[in-house]
């Protein structure tokens, strides 16, 4: 695998840090939500849940990208040789335009998520 700008910037090991993320993050959404209703915890708390959940799209976004919005923000890549600095101001700007579209996905997920538990919550 190799470093390819604005497409990928990380490796097998980074790939499996984000997955981590994610599946953390939407465990953290669970237990919110399920903490919430059984404790009878006011209803508004479940708004909360964007950010676990927004959490848990950009780990599983990133994960299938192969792409660290973070490393782009920074200017590295680390694709299994280790960290490297992205040198060429080209390759720099598709990283982080790349970043932006990830970003904006996993906030286009993690919003109407959050609305969809707040709804049913209110409902059920």
């Amino acid at each position: 695998m190799s470093y390819q700008p604005g497409v990928c910037n990380i490796g097998p090991a980074q790939q499996r840090r984000r997955l981590l993320l994610g599946v953390g993050s939407l465990v953290a959404a669970v237990a919110l939500v399920g903490a919430t209703l059984a404790l009878s915890w006011p209803r508004w708390v479940l708004l909360a849940s964007v950010f676990p959940l927004y959490g848990a799209a950009l780990g599983i976004i990133q994960y299938r990208e192969r792409f660290c919005i973070g490393f782009a923000g920074i200017g590295v890549f680390d694709v299994g040789d280790g960290t490297n600095e992205v040198a060429d101001e080209a390759a720099l700007a598709a990283d982080r335009k790349k970043a932006v579209t990830l970003n904006l996905k996993a906030i286009a997920i993690a919003a109407p998520t959050t609305a969809a538990v707040y709804g049913l919550s209110v409902v059920v």
